[in-house]
């Protein structure tokens, strides 16, 4: 996808100027796989530079609008691990 559609895509979305970014940003990381991203919260708000509250709160804004699913990732022993977010 190129630039330009990314942009037309973006700005179809009626979420704050944050919430797109995050989406751009996790469209970049998916690339061709599948259309998911595997990232922590805590190195994608660093990655976008915002909070780790308001990175969460976009995402999940994103996921009530049906524009990315969020699937819980877990360890062999029940840890967490990074969430995979699926580009819909």
């Amino acid at each position: 996808m190129n630039d330009l559609t990314r942009y037309r895509l973006c700005a179809g979305f009626h979420a704050p100027a944050s919430a797109k970014l995050l989406y751009c940003y996790l469209l970049d990381m998916a690339g061709g796989r599948h259309n998911s991203a595997v990232i922590s919260i805590k190195n994608l708000a660093k990655s976008v530079g915002l909070s780790r509250s308001a990175t969460s709160r976009n995402l999940n804004r994103l996921r009530r609008l049906d524009i990315i699913g969020i699937v819980p990732r877990y360890s062999e022993d029940g840890g967490r691990l990074s969430n995979q977010y699926t580009l819909k």
